[in-house]
């Protein structure tokens, strides 16, 4: 077994040294400087066995490793993720080498996307702990709400996610709950938007500028409306409907087409409701950045005696 293992080892790495060819895609005009959203909407998903042409059934059983082979084993596996793009997000930090092995192994024909411009999350966390690779290592059975915010900020939520998906940049006074919006284009190229439509800064009176604090939330980047459309879709309950929309999400023009599925098949209003969740979600988590990841050290007057 000894030599089996130094055998599979070199196999990885000589995989991680040699990353397959990049699967082609086209960048439409208006992704020309985001390929990235284009790559991530067409480039298929695949099992990592036929990403990298090592069959899941090479790895030897938990139980036939011993001493320092499961630990070298999952390092070789680790160098064929980076070269991969693969970035494993959900592993318990505390796993033991032997078990995060039994993992890795047995998730082998996992599909996943190969990313070269901007890589790939990969979870494997089901958030069940009955199904949950990682068993006890992991806190997915814990109920938290790790999002949990002070009370006064619950009306703004809505208006807020509604304004960013109407592709305004949104600020919020945290103290007075005052909101301003501006379109994107404005904030990003004043001199371009006022070219195309007329209008410009010097027409407005931005109150945000005069705020001793303020909160900002930015539309959705291409990529990540992508991804919660790839996420409606993998929630469906009606597999050939699910089917529909990740062929559609995974071919040509999928922003446009994947809209148009919806609508065909009743799903607009379901869609609107998952679309609005998430991007409550998003503004949620960007106050609760806001008010504890960023929050001032108190001063010494303010330090307990």
């Amino acid at each position: 077994m000894k030599r089996y293992i130094e055998q599979l080892i070199e196999d990885l790495e000589q995989v991680a040294k040699n990353p397959p060819n990049p699967a082609y895609f086209e960048v439409p005009p208006n992704l020309d400087d985001k390929p990235e959203a284009a790559e991530l909407a067409q480039v298929p998903y695949k099992p990592i066995s036929e990403w990298t042409g090592i069959a899941q059934e090479v790895f030897p059983l938990i139980t036939d490793l011993e001493g320092d082979q499961w630990g070298r084993v999952n390092d070789a596996i680790f160098k064929v993720f980076d070269s991969l793009g693969l970035t494993l997000v959900d592993a318990p930090e505390d796993m033991p080498q032997e078990w995060l092995y039994e993992v890795l192994t047995t998730n082998w024909d996992h599909p996943v996307q190969f990313l070269p411009l901007s890589g790939m999350d990969l979870e494997l966390c089901t958030g069940d702990p009955m199904t949950c690779p990682y068993g006890d290592y992991c806190d997915c059975g814990e109920e938290f709400d790790e999002f949990e915010l002070p009370d006064k900020f619950a009306p703004c939520i809505n208006p807020i996610a509604q304004l960013i998906d109407a592709g305004f940049v949104c600020y919020l006074n945290p103290d007075t709950l005052d909101i301003e919006e501006v379109p994107k284009g404005l904030a990003d190229d004043p001199d371009g938007y006022k070219m195309l439509t007329g209008f410009g800064l010097e027409n407005e009176e931005l109150k945000h500028e005069s705020w001793e604090k303020c909160y900002v939330f930015e539309p959705l980047e291409a990529f990540e409306s992508f991804e919660i459309m790839e996420a409606f879709a993998e929630n469906m309950e009606d597999e050939i409907q699910q089917e529909e929309l990740l062929y559609v999400l995974h071919n040509k023009k999928p922003f446009a087409n994947f809209k148009d599925v919806v609508h065909k098949l009743g799903q607009s209003d379901n869609w609107f409701y998952f679309k609005m969740k998430c991007l409550e979600d998003r503004v949620r988590y960007t106050i609760y950045k806001e008010l504890y990841e960023n929050a001032e050290p108190p001063g010494d007057s303010e330090l307990p005696s």
